[in-house]
């Protein structure tokens, strides 16, 4: 009785335990039909083990004999019943428990996801942004037509695809980057050669996909944070890695006067969260700015 007493709460304490364990590593929100093979599988296992054990004792002090006491007979099978039903309460009190929780974190990050699409429109169309666009067009129309033809259409290309991209959770790597060359071009008709940006990414990362106006927040932080003139010549590099990862990365010119939040990095951040998707990484390394985004294959 003793023997058992000690087993049953061995087992019953073992198999909470695991529960708690695979809450961090396999939430039944996202992981619910694997949780359950993998959970059941170690509770068999290990009622097997724990309340086992004292019959395999008892069989080989017995001389190999499979006599077994009915008192203990008795004692197992309740044992048995009863742990199926306490574990299966308790796995069933926390499954809900958990499923709550995860429900209340989408929510959360839906909420999140909302405000930081609402921060990246509000500063696209901000009257700072707006103003600087109508005199860098209005200076063009006087002196280079053409290109006043020109920025005009990037400048409608680029708006267009802000409001589209509000409706999208992810967006095609190669339309993008489409995107980001209008986006660049607004900014090299002000600023001139003062801009270089290159591109090197392979044929299977351009099919891949990123959360939308990704690049334009890099872009924006290298161009508000960094010296950009023709002494000073701001380089920014976009490459694909064998791991479908994106290195954004330029070179550090910081403009001692500004003080950065990383509001813009933080936002991005939280949309990878949201989608479940580990390895978006920022900081500066020697005398570079890079920011490494995973990659999405859907």
């Amino acid at each position: 009785m003793f023997l058992y007493l000690l087993f049953f709460n061995l087992n019953t304490e073992g198999s909470l335990f695991f529960d708690r364990y695979l809450n961090k590593k396999l939430p039944w929100f996202h992981f619910p039909l694997k949780r359950i093979i993998i959970q059941f599988s170690f509770i068999i296992l290990w009622t097997l083990i724990t309340l086992g054990l004292p019959f395999v004792r008892w069989y080989f002090i017995n001389g190999q004999s499979l006599a077994y006491p009915p008192a203990s007979v008795i004692i197992f099978i309740g044992s048995i019943v009863f742990l199926f039903g306490f574990i299966g309460i308790s796995m069933a009190r926390n499954f809900f428990k958990q499923w709550q929780i995860s429900l209340l974190d989408a929510e959360h990050f839906k909420q999140e996801k909302l405000k930081a699409d609402y921060r990246v429109l509000q500063n696209q169309v901000n009257p700072h942004f707006l103003f600087n666009s109508l005199n860098v067009l209005i200076s063009e129309i006087k002196h280079n037509p053409t290109i006043a033809v020109e920025f005009t259409r990037k400048l409608s290309k680029v708006y267009r695809y802000v409001l589209q991209s509000k409706n999208h959770d992810l967006i095609a790597l190669n339309k993008e980057l489409e995107f980001i060359e209008s986006f660049i071009f607004l900014h090299k008709v002000r600023i001139g050669n003062a801009l270089e940006y290159s591109v090197n990414i392979s044929e299977e990362a351009l099919q891949m996909q990123i959360p939308p106006l990704t690049l334009q927040i890099l872009f924006e932080n290298a161009i508000k944070h960094n010296v950009a003139n023709k002494e000073n010549v701001l380089k920014v590099s976009i490459v694909s890695d064998e791991n479908n990862k994106l290195i954004v990365s330029n070179n550090l010119q910081t403009i001692e006067n500004t003080d950065s939040t990383y509001t813009g990095l933080s936002n991005l951040c939280k949309r990878f969260e949201l989608l479940k998707k580990d390895g978006f990484m920022y900081g500066k390394q020697e005398d570079k700015f890079v920011v490494c985004i995973p990659l999405i294959d859907e």
